[in-house]
């Protein structure tokens, strides 16, 4: 699949992110209302977040797609 990643800003103010695509996976990190973020499709109702840590790492968080707009 070819790039398909999407520009989205946080809809609501402290929106969670998860570890797995459900609401009761562990709470991953919060964002507030306006973060601009880039997602990637997954599956039905979820988007995943690929943010790299400092040390180069390379993390997975997933979001609801009604917590984030579209730019």
């Amino acid at each position: 699949m070819a790039n398909s990643s999407r520009k989205a800003t946080v809809r609501n103010k402290e929106v969670c992110t998860y570890a797995r695509p459900s609401k009761k996976a562990i709470i991953v990190k919060h964002y507030d209302k306006g973060v601009q973020l880039t997602v990637y499709p997954i599956i039905k109702g979820w988007y995943e977040l690929r943010p790299v840590d400092v040390d180069g790492i390379m993390n997975t968080e997933f979001i609801e797609e009604s917590e984030i707009k579209f730019n």
